[in-house]
Formats: structure tokens, sequence, C-alpha cells
């Protein structure tokens, strides 16, 4: 006889408490003075060595009741270890794992799988227990361990395939954690899809536990019917007398055996097509459209490249979002003269994003201008107690500010925002010049130059630079001169940064604007202050979104409302985070709570569905059930072995403790009857 917890037999021990005190216990002879006792009847005192018990038969049924209570507390069971229940009997955990990835639109396999999922259900016995989990990219349990075979049916979705792409890793952690659980003797999963290629990439961790099986039922076959998908859109940016206009090349892929010809390619621009071209793709192959181009004429303009209906409708739309380029707007401020050259040349040149630059005196400088502004860029100048002032508001706000040193820059101590303090000039234009190495490649502005041949900084000949003492704890050296000089420093002030170039951007102490990686540094520089970020013009079912980088700003009105594209709308701040995870096609509106700004202040980001989802190619469900059931002796659901059983579950089927605790109660009123009649007696 084995016990599921056998601890409980620890409490045995206290029942040979009462008894060892009853016997050891002796009397002690106490002696009480009185003043007479010529009226106190002399007892003589007896000494009792032990107790005896007097009563066997009452104190045997009390033990015994004590015992057996105990006894069925710690489970018993009379084990085997050759114990196998034979397939077919025993109660059964049934865990039902529905794909309802877009694929399953494709024809008629969502309907035949919901048909095969309210089979696997109606099949449940009385004493089984049924689990219904639904998956795309992620799993979630639609009902859990439940006898009722009416729920279980209902919890089956009636709607279309999610716009999810396929992934069975994670439905089958779900289904074994919930077999793990079980105690019922048969386990099984049963997997409805059509088992696309794609979606299994041999994860660890999907195995099921051991002694538990895996069908997998295929609504999968062939893929004859029409596939056209429509997998990605370039945009390409042009102005036409001073209006900007952007040219659209769709790519489009036939899924199909058979090729497509004479079909139509449409472009919709806010609901309305405006423009439809002819579709011709060869069998299995690809081909790319372009359009005409059309006008921006204002923010968050919503486009469409539809192709006609197929048998899987999903992927026949991708959408995107237009608005009209922003530029970063930089105030160079700077003595005049030919010192700025290099850098107004590199800052009028580029799209993504566009600079539109003003140039400015230091004592010019208004606090309009600094309103406007995204970075400012101090070529050389000196540096006022005033204006320094100023410029660290600007920065505390936000903004970025490029510092730029030579014989003239100066900054003032009374206002701490620098990452160094500015010391006397080092000539090396005697003897060899310095070099700028040991550059930060993990920072945003020298992540460009990391690959080998793309920009080398040591060409670059300086021949003067400013010694920067690095005092400030929280500055950050991203580069050095050769003899170990702070070259490019960086600071965190408020919600803006500081960089600091310790010397020229000019030929006056160098010359590294002659040089192919000036371009690619001022602009890595200036959008890095900016805190600029390329506008995705879509996003992907499954992909997070966030919010505060979507709009440009952060929110300070209490948060953030999306608009999904079914209508739904969603507190971003109520899911307890700041990001927003896609789970629809089609066009989600973030826009503030408080709702200022109209259509102006909203937001509006494109989620287009995977496409490698469309791809139809089927893999063998073998090597799934392989996988989940590696290392099992019943790998691959055989249903003629016979399925291990658990000591929990050959305890449950013998149900010893219902009787012992029974027996325990019996023997329970047996004392106390013995009791009542031996005190009469």
């Amino acid at each position: 006889m084995s016990f599921l917890a056998p601890l409980f037999f620890v409490g045995l021990a206290a029942l040979a408490i009462p008894v060892l005190l009853h016997l050891i216990q002796r009397e002690k002879k106490q002696i009480q003075y009185f003043p007479s006792l010529m009226f106190v009847r002399q007892v003589p005192y007896k000494s009792v060595q032990r107790r005896r018990i007097h009563n066997w038969l009452l104190l045997m049924v009390r033990l015994a009741a004590l015992l057996l209570i105990v006894a069925a507390f710690a489970r018993p069971f009379f084990g085997r270890t050759d114990a196998a229940m034979a397939p077919g009997v025993g109660a059964r955990e049934l865990v039902v794992m529905l794909d309802q990835s877009y694929s399953m639109g494709y024809g008629d396999r969502w309907d035949r799988a919901r048909a095969a999922a309210r089979d696997a259900l109606n099949g449940l016995g009385p004493s089984d227990r049924g689990s219904v989990v639904l998956f795309s990219s992620g799993a979630e349990i639609a009902l859990r361990a439940d006898s009722e075979r009416g729920k279980l049916i209902a919890a089956i979705p009636t709607s279309a395939p999610t716009a999810g792409a396929t992934r069975y890793a994670p439905a089958l952690k779900v289904a074994g954690s919930i077999l793990a659980e079980s105690s019922l003797p048969r386990r099984e999963a049963i997997l409805i899809s059509d088992f696309q290629r794609g979606g299994w990439r041999g994860e660890e961790g999907s195995r099921l536990p051991r002694g538990a099986t895996l069908t997998p039922v295929s609504v999968g076959g062939t893929a004859d019917a029409p596939n056209v998908a429509v997998t990605s859109v370039s945009l390409a940016r042009s102005t036409f007398s001073n209006q900007e206009r952007v040219l659209v090349t769709a790519a489009v892929v036939n899924r199909a055996s058979q090729p497509l010809s004479a079909g139509m390619l449409t472009l919709e621009i806010g609901g309305r097509a405006i423009q439809t071209e002819r579709l011709d793709v060869a069998a299995n192959g690809s081909t790319s459209v372009a359009f005409m181009p059309f006008s921006v004429t204002g923010r968050n303009m919503r486009g469409t490249v539809r192709v006609g209906a197929d048998a899987l409708p999903a992927d026949n739309a991708f959408g995107f979002v237009v608005s009209p380029s922003v530029p970063l707007r930089v105030i160079l401020v700077d003595r005049g003269g030919a010192g700025s050259l290099y850098l107004t040349r590199a800052l009028a040149i580029g799209d993504a994003p566009r600079f539109e630059t003003l140039a400015r005196q230091p004592e010019a400088l208004s606090d309009q201008d600094l309103q406007q502004a995204n970075v400012v860029l101090l070529n050389d100048v000196p540096v006022t107690v005033a204006l320094g002032r100023r410029l660290a508001r600007f920065v505390e706000a936000g903004g970025g500010l490029l510092v730029a040193t030579g014989p003239r820059a100066t900054w003032p101590s009374e206002v701490d925002i620098l990452p160094g303090l500015l010391a006397a000039p080092i000539d090396r234009s005697r003897g060899d010049a310095a070099r700028v190495g040991a550059l930060e490649f993990g920072h945003p502005v020298f992540e460009l130059f990391r690959s080998p041949r793309s920009g080398d900084f040591s060409s670059a000949r300086i021949y003067g630079y400013r010694n920067v003492t690095t005092a400030v704890k929280d500055a950050q050296v991203l580069a050095r001169f050769d003899a170990g000089a702070p070259a490019f420093l960086e600071r965190r002030v408020g919600t803006g940064r500081v960089l600091l170039w310790a010397s020229t951007l000019d030929l006056s102490w160098g010359d590294l604007p002659l040089k192919p990686v000036f371009l690619p540094f001022v602009h890595r520089s200036v959008r890095y202050l900016a805190s600029y970020v390329d506008p995705a013009p879509w996003l992907t079912v499954g992909q997070v979104l966030d919010p505060d980088a979507a709009v440009g700003t952060r929110s300070t009105t209490g948060g953030r409302v999306a608009l999904t594209p079914s209508g739904k709308r969603v507190s971003i701040d109520d899911e307890g985070g700041q990001v927003l995870e896609l789970t629809e096609q089609g066009f989600y509106e973030v826009r503030s709570q408080a709702g200022q700004g109209g259509d102006a202040g909203a937001t509006v980001v494109a989620s287009n569905v995977d496409p490698a989802e469309s791809d139809l190619t089927v893999m063998d469900p073998k090597e799934i059930v392989v996988a989940a059931m590696a290392g099992d002796q019943t790998a691959g659901g055989a249903a003629g072995a016979g399925v291990p059983m658990t000591p929990e579950a050959q305890e449950r089927s013998q149900r010893l403790w219902w009787y012992l605790l029974c027996a325990g109660i019996v023997l329970l009123g047996i004392d106390t009857l013995l009791s009542n009649r031996l005190s009469k007696a």
C-alpha cells in the first residue's frame, strides 16, 4: 500500500502523549499544616507508582478511530509499478486547440475546423473534462476544465478568424500546462489547424507531459483556389511646384498554381479609389505595380492598395498612412562669414528628414526662435549669461544643443548644462596632427559607422582643439583624440540633450568637413538631438505601438485613447503601460483622452496582416507530434498503447480514503456510546 500524503502520519505521534502521561504520572505527597487537627479524619496515604488502564476497550476504540481518520487524510492506495490503463478506460482531460489565424479563412477551412472542434467536444463522457484553447500568434484559454459540453461548444468562436499569424508553440505550452495540472487518468490534446509550414519553428518548451497524447486534425488540403496577396508598398516622395507628392509602388505575390491575367489593382486614398492598374502575375510568381504620384494635402492620409476578391480575402489589402514631411528646424548661431559654410551645405542635403536651417547672431536669437526650433547649433561663439540661461531652459524643455568649440567659444560658469568645462586650446599644428578615435559605436550618433568601410574618423586631421575637463558626473565621452583628451561628449539635461564637439566644424582647426564622414556625422547628431524617429507608414499585426513615438509628443492630458478598426475604444493607461498591441487589421486612431486637438491632434496608424501567413505551404503534422511527445514511450498518440496511470489516478480510482474516514466516524460513535454507559455504571 502506498500513500499520496504520508506526512499526515506525523499526527499519529500525538496519540501516545495522553497514554504516556497517564502511565508515568506519580502522585506527590503534600503536607498541609493546620492549627488543629482534632476534627480532621485521618486518611491513610497510598503511594501509586504507576497508573493502570482500567478500560482497554474504550482506549483501543478511541485510538483506532483517530488512526483511521489520519490514514484517510494520507490518501492510501494499492499501487503497482506496472499499473496501466487500457485505452478508452477512465475519465479524460481533453484540450482542443483551435487555430484562428487569418490563413484559416482560406476557402471553407474555418467552417471545417469549427465542425471538427464540435465533434471532439461532443465525444466527451459524463466524467470527462474539456478545455478550449484558441491560438494564432499567441494563445488564450476560452474555457478551462469544464464538464458541460454545451458551455465548451459555446466557447468556439462563431466570428471570422483573427488577423494574427500562425504560431503553434504558444498553444502547445498552454495545453501542456492544463494537462500537467490534471489528475484524470487519461490526458489528450487535439490540434486543429491547416498546419502551415511557417507556423512551426521547433520551439523548445512545447512538449506535453508524459502520458499525454496529441492528435492532429488537418483542415488544410491543397490550395488550388486563386490567392493573390499585396505584401508591401514603397513610398517615394518628391516635390513639384512647392507641393509634396508621393509615388506608391506595390509588391504583389501570386500564391496559386494558376497564373492571374487581367486582374485589377486599385489605389485608394481616403477610402476613394483614385487609380486602377492592370495586374498580371505568373503562377507562384511576383510582380510590382507603380501608380501615378498623388499630392499630400493633409495629415494622416489613409491609403490602401487593394486587389480583387479571392479565396483568402485578408491579404488582399495593404494599408499605409501618409502625412506631410515635417522638417527639423535647426538654428545655426555663429558670427557669420565662411565659418558656417560647410554646416549650412550639409544641412541643406537630405529629405529624410528635411532640415530647415535658420542663421542667427548670438545677440539676435529670440525666445520665439527657440520655441520653434528643434536643435540649436553653436558654432564657435561666446555665450553670455543671459543667453546661456535661455539655452538651458530650451534644453530642459526637450530641445537639443550642439556646441562646436573654437578659439572664440566661451560658456558662463553660472549655467551648468555642458558635459565638460572648456579650458585652454591645444595646438597640434606642429608635428603630427591629432586624430579622432575610441568611438562609442553603440551610441546612435556613431552606430552608422560600426561596420567596416562605413566611415573612418581617424582619417581627419585635427590641428587644434579645446581641452575639456569632464568634472560632470553624468557626462559621457563618446569619442577621444589620440592623446586621450575628450573629443565628443554628451549630457542629458531635463528632457533634452547637449552634445559638445571639442574642435571646430570648419577648416580653421582641421579638415573634418572635407571627409566623407562629415555629412552623416552632422545629420546623425542633429537627428539624435531632436529625438527624431523615421515615421513608419504601417505596422504589422502583433507589433506593439508606442503612442508617444507615433504622436511625437508625450501626453500631458491624462493618457491616450485608441480607436481600433472595429470601433472599440481602448484606454492605453488602463492596460498598465504606454504601449498598445495591434490585434486587428485596418487603421488605428490614437488621440488624447481629453479629446483636444480634433483630427489634427490625432495620429492614425495602419495595421496590416503578416504577409508570410498567406503562404499556405503545408507541413507534415507528425513533426509537431514527435516534438511534443519527445522522450515519451507513447509518442505519436498510438491508440493501442496503454497509458501509465499516475499515483493520483490510481488513488482516485480506488477511493480508499472514503472508507477509512467512514470507519473512523463509526468508531467515534461507538466511543460515545461506551463512554456514556461506563459513566452511568
